[in-house]
């Protein structure tokens, strides 16, 4: 074969060659942008399923305590301590929980039953001030007073501002006829909260059983202004004793 025909055949080969590779790796690129494309309508397709179940599940989603919190309110005890049970089961060490499947149960008069949630609970969270409120509160109903006014006293350690707790205080010094410390701490409760109901209408009681009747009209008048209803017992005893002074 002549050297000049041996060139061209020899510069089509190469061209063939080269126009393979040039059409091998263009169909790849092709077929991996393709590849690219359908890989991100999946992609897209689900980040959609994603957010549409992120979305029913935020929908169904709720939140146990609160779901206890708002039967209690409607009177639903039992249902609230059934709930409370099975919501325990995966989540034994919720402090929370445990304080509010005790306070359903103190509403079912199972007072030594609640206490133990109420451990649990300050065992669980240290720091949740409502479990020993409530504790101090249970132990009240039973007249175990001492022991209450010391979980009130770790109330406030916890918070110092808890002004339900210094009146709870106040009304178990009540109780236990320690009528001068109980002003004192009611007193204690109104300087946080001026308008605490308990601690306006244990003050009178209080002052009565001081038989310092002029200064449990005052108390009562100072309720009044704050538009507090006073309980009409304690006002019958006052009114038997010590007629309202005239002004």
């Amino acid at each position: 074969m002549p050297t000049k025909f041996k060139l061209v055949w020899y510069l089509c080969i190469v061209i063939t060659v080269i126009g393979f590779f040039y059409l091998s790796a263009k169909d790849r690129m092709e077929d991996a942008m393709v590849a690219e494309e359908k890989a991100s309508k999946r992609s897209d397709a689900r980040l959609k399923q994603l957010k549409k179940r992120d979305a029913k599940n935020k929908n169904i989603k709720v939140d146990p305590v609160k779901a206890i919190r708002e039967m209690n309110a409607l009177g639903k005890y039992k249902e609230a301590v059934e709930m409370a049970e099975k919501v325990a089961q995966e989540f034994p060490g919720h402090a929370k929980l445990q304080t509010w499947w005790g306070i359903s149960l103190v509403k079912l008069k199972k007072t030594d039953e609640a206490i133990q949630h109420f451990i649990k609970a300050a065992k669980n969270d240290p720091t949740d001030e409502k479990a020993h409120l409530y504790w101090g509160l249970t132990l009240a109903m039973d007249k175990k007073y001492g022991e209450a006014i010391g979980h009130y006293r770790t109330v406030l350690e916890i918070n110092p501002e808890h002004s339900n707790a210094y009146a709870y205080w106040g009304a178990s010094l009540n109780a236990i006829k320690q009528y001068e410390e109980a002003l004192t701490k009611l007193d204690e409760s109104l300087a946080l909260h001026p308008l605490n109901t308990m601690a306006h209408t244990l003050r009178i009681d209080v002052l009565f059983n001081l038989n310092r009747y002029k200064e449990a009209w005052s108390a009562v008048h100072k309720a009044q202004e704050a538009k507090i209803a006073i309980p009409k017992g304690s006002l019958d005893r006052l009114v038997k004793v010590y007629p309202e002074p005239k002004t």
